[in-house]
C-alpha cells in the first residue's frame, strides 16, 4: 500500500494554506476511509465468503451422509377378531400406540471421479470471488484516487483564479491611478473595472465546481457529503512506466482477466463432472433401528426390536431418454463460450491498456513543454505590467498577457492531472494498483 500512495501523489504547486475551519485529507486517509465504508466492496466480500464456504469437501460429494428418523403414533380403534376356535373377541376404544427410531449412514465410495471435479470445480469458483472482490476493490480504489485528484485540480483552479483576480486588481489599481492623473481615459479605468468582476465571477463559478467535486468524493468514502476538507498532496509524477512491463504484468495480475480465466476453468470442468455420470456409482450404507409397538388388542400386547442394517449398493443408468447427451453438449458449448469471453477481454483489456499508454507518454511530453510555456507567460505578464505602468503598452496587451499566463497555467495543470490519471488506469489495467 505504502508505494500505491507513493505512486499516486500528484505533481502540483500548492500556493494557499488550507482554513482552519476544514480538515485536511490525504490520499492514504482517503482511501483508507473508502475501503472501510464502501458499500461495493462489503457485498464484494459477502460474495467471496459465499465462494469460499461452497469449496469444502462435504459439498463436493467426498463425505458420508447420516439421517436420524423417529415416529411416535397412536390410534384408539374399535375392533372385533374371530378366531379359528370360533371365539370372539370385541373391544370399543382399544388403544395401541408405536414408536420407531433409526439412524442410516450412505456413503458414496466411486461415482466415476465426479466428486473431485466437483472439488476442483468448486476450487476454481473460490478463485473467481477472491479476483472479483480484488477487482472491486481496485476499481474502488481508483476511482477514489481519480476522484481526489479532482478535487485536487479544481482546488489549484480556485487557487490560480484568486491569483489572476490579485493581476486584475493590480491593473486596476494602475489605472485608477493613471486616471486620477490625467493620463489615461475613464474607459481604460471602467474597462479594468469590467474584467475584475468577470474575473470574480470566474471564481465563484470555479468554488461551485469544487463543492460538487467534494460531494462526489465524500459520496465514494460513504460519508456525510456536506463535509468540508482541503486536500493534501505531495508533489511527485510517475514518468518511467514501461509498456512491456504493464502488458505482462496485465496477463498474470488483472484481476478481472482472472476471473475470468477461473470461469472458464470452472466450465471446462462440468463436462468432466458429467461424463462420470456414464459410470457406474458404488456406495455403502449402514443403519440401526428401534421399533416399539404396545397394543390392547389384538394376539401381541407389545412387541419391541432393534438391529443393525447394512449393504453395499450400485446403481448404474443405462438410459434416461439422451438427457445426459443433452447436458454434456450443452457444457461444452458453455466452456467454448467462456473461453471465448476470455479471449475477447483480454483483447479488450490489451487495446485499453495500449490506448491509455499512448496518451500517457503524449501528456508527459506536453507537460515538459506547458512547463516552459508558464515560465515564457509568467515572464511575458511582468514585462506587460512593468510597461502597463509606464504607459508603454495598452490594457489590451496587458490583458492578453494576463489571460495567458492563467491559461498557461491551467495547461500545466490540465497535463498533470492528465498524467496522473492515465497512471492509475495503467496501473489498474496492470493489475498492480495495490502492490
Amino acid at each position: 500500500m505504502r508505494r500505491f500512495i507513493t505512486i499516486l501523489y500528484l505533481v502540483f504547486i500548492i500556493g494557499a494554506v488550507a482554513s482552519k475551519a476544514q480538515d485536511t485529507l490525504e490520499i492514504a486517509t482517503a482511501i483508507q476511509i473508502g475501503l472501510e465504508n464502501n458499500f461495493d466492496i462489503k457485498i464484494s466480500e459477502g460474495q467471496k465468503t459465499i465462494a469460499s464456504n461452497n469449496n469444502t469437501i462435504g459439498n463436493a460429494g467426498f463425505l458420508p451422509t447420516l439421517d436420524l428418523s423417529s415416529a411416535q403414533r397412536y390410534t384408539i380403534e374399535n375392533t372385533t377378531q374371530v378366531f379359528v376356535s370360533g371365539d370372539e373377541q370385541n373391544r370399543d376404544g382399544a388403544k395401541s400406540n408405536n414408536f420407531s427410531a433409526g439412524a442410516v449412514l450412505n456413503w458414496t465410495l466411486f461415482d466415476g471421479k465426479t466428486m473431485f471435479y466437483t472439488k476442483d470445480r468448486l476450487q476454481e469458483l473460490e478463485k473467481q470471488g477472491i479476483a472479483i472482490t480484488e477487482s472491486v476493490i481496485q476499481n474502488i480504489v481508483a476511482r477514489i484516487a481519480k476522484e481526489f485528484y479532482t478535487v485536487a485540480l479544481e482546488q489549484i483552479r480556485l487557487e490560480l483564479l484568486q491569483e489572476n483576480i490579485g493581476l486584475s486588481e493590480d491593473r486596476l489599481e494602475i489605472a485608477k491611478n493613471k486616471y486620477d492623473f490625467g493620463k489615461s481615459s475613464k474607459m481604460e479605468f471602467l474597462q479594468a473595472q469590467v474584467d475584475l468582476n468577470r474575473d470574480k465571477s470566474n471564481h465563484m463559478i470555479q468554488q461551485e465546481k469544487l463543492a460538487s467535486s467534494k460531494t462526489a468524493l465524500n459520496e465514494l468514502l460513504g460519508r456525510d457529503v456536506t463535509l468540508d476538507f482541503y486536500v493534501f498532496f505531495d508533489p511527485e509524477l510517475n514518468k518511467d512506466l514501461q509498456y512491456e512491463e504493464l502488458n505482462a504484468n496485465m496477463e498474470s495480475n488483472n484481476p478481472e482477466l482472472l476471473a475470468n480465466r477461473y470461469e472458464m476453468n470452472a466450465s471446462r470442468l462440468v463436462e468432466k463432472e458429467l461424463l462420470g455420470e456414464r459410470i457406474p456409482e458404488l456406495g455403502v450404507n449402514l443403519g440401526y433401528d428401534y421399533a416399539k409397538s404396545e397394543s390392547e388388542a389384538g394376539f401381541l400386547l407389545s412387541r419391541q426390536s432393534r438391529g443393525i442394517t447394512y449393504g453395499v449398493s450400485a446403481t448404474w443408468n443405462l438410459f434416461d431418454g439422451f438427457n445426459l447427451n443433452r447436458r454434456i453438449q450443452n457444457a461444452k458449448i458453455s466452456a467454448q463460450n467462456t473461453e471465448l469471453d476470455y479471449k475477447a477481454t483480454k483483447l479488450s483489456l490489451e487495446k485499453e491498456l495500449y490506448s491509455i499508454f499512448i496518451s500517457y507518454r503524449n501528456n508527459i511530453q506536453l507537460h515538459s513543454m506547458e512547463e516552459q510555456n508558464k515560465k515564457v507567460a509568467n515572464e511575458n505578464n511582468e514585462i506587460a505590467i512593468e510597461r502597463y505602468r509606464v504607459g508603454n503598452t495598452s490594457p489590451l496587451e496587458l490583458r492578453e498577457a494576463q489571460i495567458n499566463l492563467l491559461e498557461a497555467n491551467l495547461r500545466y495543470l490540465n497535463a498533470a492531472y492528465a498524467i496522473k490519471t492515465s497512471e492509475i488506469d495503467l496501473l489498474l489495467l496492470s493489475g498492480t494498483l495495490l502492490k
